[in-house]
């Protein structure tokens, strides 16, 4: 439990260093009015993303662990050339080892897909600080992006746990970009198309609700139809049916989520694991987020976005039975930026609460077996069993919670 201590630490420091920041937020702010954007955001990532990567995997010493692993796997033989899917496993897009690789061909070690990790960390915020930027003034701008940097559901996840989940909403909002200085839906549609093949099968669930709002519907289809039909030309030949492998995550089973919560006061009658709960999810999840994007349908696109995007991927957090806490570095970010009021006690408390919480349950729960709750006893077989069930509970209470302040609540101008 060495690894969960070590995380807990991390993270009250962390969540100390954001209240101090809040406490001085209007000072900070009107100071970071005359200074240089590029330059506050470079030694704000410099101090709390490259000087972390340092002090943990160079000088102290420490190996990089968990999914780092399976990246490495992944990345080390596709810098080999070796065909994914094929010569190796992986439950990601295609393209997704292959840029991983050409980083390793930099440095051969699997601190580089932590060291990718963080540069490409810090890419979705230099965009998103312009994709937010027409709302708000360049201190407070400047504030948020500290304040995400600091979090520990983005320091640690990033840092420790190597995640790349917020690499989806850097292709969605470079999407955008895209479409804002071009004029052009199908350059948008393409990068668009280019994230899916470079992330997750799970990126393209924003596709449905963005679709219903677009107005030039064929010329939006059309670049995402090519480059489709164009990789399934390329990897059915060479891999076969094996490209389906990202499929298979949905089947692992996870915590926490609703189905992990309930299941033991339903004496393990509810069917976790089967696959009825996956399309229950997905049924919810997008449901939901379209039923957001056609409330919010006049709204700006940013606010849209980031709202389907909370809506999306955190009912998704908590609605499927392979989705787990680290996913709250998927929308993060927007968040941060978007969603929350800084001037509201409850909700920093609580978000504040929400990232301690999704932070240490991954590897709390790993490291008591990834235990699956069949019969309310089991909840209070130990007091550690019962700690992860009462952590469990409470980051799906809390998910809900934040899905409810970025849900549209009437339709929106």
């Amino acid at each position: 439990m060495s690894i969960v201590i070590a995380k807990l630490a991390i993270s009250l420091l962390c969540l100390l260093g954001t209240a101090l920041i809040l406490f001085k937020k209007e000072t900070l702010t009107r100071w970071l009015e005359g200074k240089s954007v590029t330059t506050v955001l470079s030694v704000s990532w410099i101090l709390l993303r490259l000087l972390p990567f340092i002090a943990t995997y160079l000088i102290a010493g420490l190996q990089p662990t968990s999914d780092v692993n399976g990246f490495w796997d992944e990345a080390s033989k596709a810098s080999q050339g070796q065909a994914v899917y094929r010569d190796f496993w992986s439950p990601y897009s295609p393209l997704y080892a292959y840029f991983l690789g050409i980083f390793v061909k930099l440095w051969y070690d699997p601190k580089m897909i932590v060291l990718t990790m963080a540069i490409m960390d810090g890419v979705a915020l230099l965009i998103s600080y312009h994709f937010f930027r027409p709302f708000q003034s360049k201190g407070a701008m400047l504030v948020k992006s500290i304040i995400y940097l600091l979090l520990p559901g983005s320091l640690v996840l990033c840092v420790i746990g190597a995640q790349e989940d917020v690499w989806m909403w850097l292709f969605v909002t470079l999407a955008y970009w895209a479409r804002e200085r071009t004029l052009r839906v199908e350059w948008y549609a393409a990068i668009l198309a280019i994230g899916l093949l470079m992330t997750k099968a799970i990126f393209i669930l924003i596709f449905l609700p963005l679709f219903i709002l677009e107005k030039e519907k064929i010329r939006f289809l059309i670049p995402i139809a090519i480059i489709g039909v164009a990789s399934l030309a390329i990897l059915y030949p060479i891999v076969g049916w094996e490209f389906m492998q990202p499929l298979d995550e949905a089947k692992t089973l996870r915590a926490p989520n609703i189905q992990s919560v309930i299941n033991p006061w339903f004496l393990n009658n509810i069917g976790v694991g089967e696959k009825f709960w996956n399309w229950v999810g997905l049924t919810i999840s997008v449901g939901l987020a379209c039923l957001s994007a056609w409330r919010l349908r006049n709204a700006d696109f940013r606010v849209m976005l980031s709202r389907v995007w909370i809506v999306l991927y955190a009912t998704m957090m908590i609605v499927q039975q392979s989705a787990y806490s680290n996913y709250i570095f998927l929308f993060l970010i927007p968040l941060v930026f978007d969603v929350i009021n800084w001037k509201n006690k409850t909700q920093i408390s609580l978000l504040f609460i929400f990232n301690l919480l999704c932070v240490i349950h991954p590897s709390f729960w790993w490291r008591l077996g990834m235990p699956c709750y069949m019969t309310p006893g089991d909840t209070f077989a130990s007091s550690d069993l019962l700690i992860d069930y009462l952590m469990q509970v409470s980051i799906v209470g809390l998910t809900g919670y934040f899905i409810w302040l970025a849900f549209p609540k009437k339709l929106a101008v």
